[in-house]
């Protein structure tokens, strides 16, 4: 398995499997993590990763589950501060529009299907809604990620950052797999800067399609037999996913400049990830 490592550092001090979850843990606390930044009231408090903790009468797409491809699916939703919504980002996603009026959030979704949500409780650690959709009534409890993307060009869930984990159609050119590759390393960056700014104590990757593992001081890519199967499920074939892991495969053993004096190893990997995209 090749990797990048900064010279003379331990990189097995943290190590992740399946994108950089740790053994048996849902997440992995970080070094050095930062004073949070995230303005406390009630619009920029909502601009984040939420994830669903309890649901009472939950709808379908509401529920955790794997798929027959393997695919884990987790209920969510992220607010974005450009006023797009975006449910279940690591589930069935769909994009929409919402309108926040005091503690009511009035929702279009991109396919038509408006949705009311009342703001029953909102703190730095809670979310709890209550969903209005065709009549039917769900109370929603959501865990906060901590994650913090002031600008909407810099979050990794606005629609044109998060295109390229959408399963295409039909099967891409070579230079198609290339921009999608560039465009999964750019995600990578700024998801990774938004829990660096946002202050959060632990990320979490599990259902985050990507084929990486973090370490302190470096990053490696997971063979082609241990290959996520939600970064498969991103392409048009498990043979295209393959083509797009061999992209950073073959240039995850140039030289790039890793800041050896920073020991947040979050901090330390966003500009590495945008030398890896401007070298491809």
């Amino acid at each position: 398995m090749r990797k990048l490592i900064l010279p003379g550092s331990i990189f097995v001090t943290l190590f992740f499997s399946q994108c950089g979850m740790p053994s048996q843990n849902n997440n992995e606390k970080l070094t050095d993590a930062p004073i949070g930044r995230l303005p406390k009231d009630t619009f920029h408090l909502l601009c984040q990763v939420w994830q669903l903790s309890d649901a009472d009468r939950p709808m379908g797409r509401d529920v955790s589950y794997t798929g027959e491809d393997s695919v884990l699916f987790l209920p969510g939703i992220v607010f974005i501060t450009d006023s797009t919504v975006l449910e279940n980002p690591f589930g069935e996603m769909r994009f929409g529009k919402f309108r926040l009026d005091g503690k009511k959030i009035d929702v279009v979704f991109d396919d038509g299907i408006r949705a009311e949500y009342q703001i029953d409780r909102l703190n730095k650690d809670e979310l709890k809604l209550k969903r209005t959709e065709d009549k039917h009534v769900s109370e929603l409890d959501y865990a906060s990620t901590n994650t913090y993307w002031p600008d909407v060009a810099k979050d990794p869930f606005s629609k044109i950052n998060y295109s390229w984990a959408i399963k295409p159609n039909k099967p891409e050119s070579g230079q198609e797999i290339k921009d999608r590759i560039k465009d999964c390393l750019r995600f990578y960056s700024y998801y990774l800067q938004g829990y660096a700014d946002g202050g959060a104590t632990k990320i979490d990757f599990r259902a985050v399609p990507c084929c990486f593992h973090w370490y302190s001081g470096g990053i490696s890519i997971q063979n082609e037999d241990k290959l996520d199967p939600k970064w498969i499920h991103c392409f048009y074939s498990k043979q295209q996913a393959f083509e797009g892991r061999q992209m950073l495969e073959d240039i995850i053993m140039k030289k790039y400049k890793w800041d050896e004096k920073e020991t947040n190893w979050i901090r330390q990997s966003i500009p590495v990830l945008m030398q890896m995209r401007d070298s491809l």
